[in-house]
């Protein structure tokens, strides 16, 4: 069961609705508890172990270090090495079932090469679904708790809720508990604006998801197959196509997971800012999957920036007089090195993936270290970064940096997405594109919807760039008017998605991270 389904929408949320409205309230939370367990369930029963021991750790451990915390300073080490264990505990379970394989095969090429001839595995261990979301929310709340931001949970059910929350459990967003705790268990009243909200969030999902990005799937898949027979203008589409396709995807089903918590009365983080208006790569990070930025940043990038050893450079650095540019250069690569890695390996076991991590690892050190020299070029062309010229190139600038790295990412190996790179320079041309179109396996039919709802799309953004929530201004018209644009959206996608014809169901793009 998946949220773009009918029996999700039509039948599951409202039996879910129906009996968290008639529980007293201090009991809904255990109302949402089950239907995670039974949304999950629908998916494998049997790796829901999973979830459960997370949780498990995660609630002993934060009760293991407010107890030492009690303690005082007495407590501070054992209380640190509770965290490290708790840690290492959550992360053994990830890489034991994500990445055994990934160990294995890479072993397996490492002996072959030094001439042994034994292959390692491989084991094969099936993934359970969402591993790497609730994995990096037990992280962070135990990094919250040894922090004191937050008092460990007293319930174990309360905990296992806030991972195994059903609209979060497939694709995130990654929720810090600071952010959710509160409006997850407090059992607030059924709403009919939040209904409203609600739906119309999960029918925008939904409308991204199967009217375009599904609709795009045939072409990128074409595109991204046999890479040393495509011409560079090929290349081009498989980029951009793929990257709008994730996009459409990944954003949608993000939109459907705001919407479903949005109809209890759970406000759950955004985890897109218009992403393709960001003027470089860091800005595109802080509009382009926000969780995992955020997560990041709080739970590595800081702590790496101010640990001993950071601190160690910068007392070496300033007794050797180095400049302050320099000295932040170096903290800069220390803490943004990790992130980067991890942001790589985070969406699984390939090297195209970690390729993908340490490319914008290269690219965002490069701007950092590039600023100044363009500030100063700007002040010899008297402009500004408010000049509308500079922030035009600035946002063509970066889709080019997105596209490369959205290449890679997709690519079967870094081998295979070299080759495709290699084309742009030694078969450039767009010779015959017309003729090489039509083997996509996208009728015209399928590129003028697909054409027509992106603009939709893309002009709702803009809408929200410049006018913040579209909902808030949804929500102020009168009653015919969203009536109406909500029978539009439910007639697009059964038309021209989930029933309409030729439509072919594709997996979401970040269920398998």
């Amino acid at each position: 069961m998946v949220y773009y389904k009918l029996v999700f929408a039509a039948a599951f949320l409202p039996a879910v609705l129906l009996l968290y409205r008639i529980i007293p309230k201090k009991y809904r939370y255990l109302v949402l508890l089950l239907a995670s367990a039974a949304f999950y369930s629908t998916f494998s029963l049997g790796r829901m172990v999973y979830p459960v021991i997370a949780g498990l750790i995660a609630y002993a451990a934060a009760l293991a270090m407010e107890k030492q915390a009690a303690k005082g300073k007495e407590g501070q080490k054992t209380k640190k090495r509770i965290l490290i264990l708790g840690i290492a505990a959550l992360l053994a379970l990830l890489l034991n079932v994500k990445y055994t394989d990934f160990f294995l095969e890479n072993l397996t090429a490492l002996s072959h090469l030094f001439g042994g001839e034994k292959s390692f595995g491989p084991v094969n261990p099936r993934l359970p679904l969402g591993i790497s979301f609730y994995t990096m929310q037990a992280i962070g709340y135990l990094a919250d708790v040894y922090w004191k931001k937050i008092p460990a949970q007293k319930n174990p059910l309360k905990l296992c809720l806030f991972l195994l929350f059903f609209p979060t459990i497939i694709q995130g967003p990654i929720t810090p508990y600071t952010a959710v705790g509160e409006t997850l268990f407090a059992g607030a009243d059924i709403k009919a604006e939040n209904l409203i909200r609600g739906y119309f969030r999960l029918g925008w999902g939904a409308l991204k998801k199967l009217v375009v990005a599904d609709r795009l799937y045939p072409a990128v898949a074409f595109l991204f197959a046999d890479p040393g027979g495509k011409t560079g203008g090929e290349v081009v589409a498989a980029a951009v196509l793929f990257t709008l396709m994730e996009y459409m995807d990944f954003s949608g089903c993000i939109d459907m997971a705001i919407g479903c918590g949005q109809l209890f009365g759970i406000t759950l983080p955004e985890n897109f800012k218009q992403p393709f208006l960001a003027k470089n790569a860091s800005e595109f990070w802080r509009r382009w999957h926000i969780s995992l930025g955020v997560w990041f940043k709080t739970y590595i990038f800081y702590p790496v920036s101010i640990s001993g050893t950071a601190r160690k450079w910068m007392k070496y650095a300033r007794g050797k007089k180095i400049s302050p540019f320099a000295t932040k250069m170096v903290i800069s690569a220390m803490a943004l090195f990790p992130v980067w890695l991890c942001n790589g390996l985070w969406h699984g076991p390939k090297w195209t993936y970690i390729f993908y991590g340490l490319f914008y690892f290269v690219v965002i050190l490069t701007e950092l270290l590039l600023e100044p020299a363009g500030k100063k070029l700007l002040e010899k062309m008297k402009l500004t970064d408010q000049s509308p010229v500079v922030g035009i190139l600035r946002i063509l600038r970066t889709w080019i940096v997105i596209f490369v790295g959205e290449l890679f990412f997709e690519a079967d190996s870094v081998r295979s997405g070299l080759v495709m790179f290699s084309k742009l320079f030694t078969a450039p041309g767009f010779g015959g594109f017309g003729e090489r179109v039509r083997a996509w396996g996208l009728s015209g039919g399928d590129w003028i919807v697909a054409g027509l709802f992106l603009t939709l799309i893309l002009g709702v953004n803009l809408l929200r760039e410049k006018c913040g929530s579209v909902q808030d201004l949804l929500m102020k018209k009168k009653m015919p008017l969203r009536i109406t644009l909500a029978l539009l959206l439910g007639a697009a996608i059964m038309i021209f998605g989930l029933y309409g014809p030729g439509y072919t169901e594709v997996d979401m793009i970040y269920a398998g991270f």
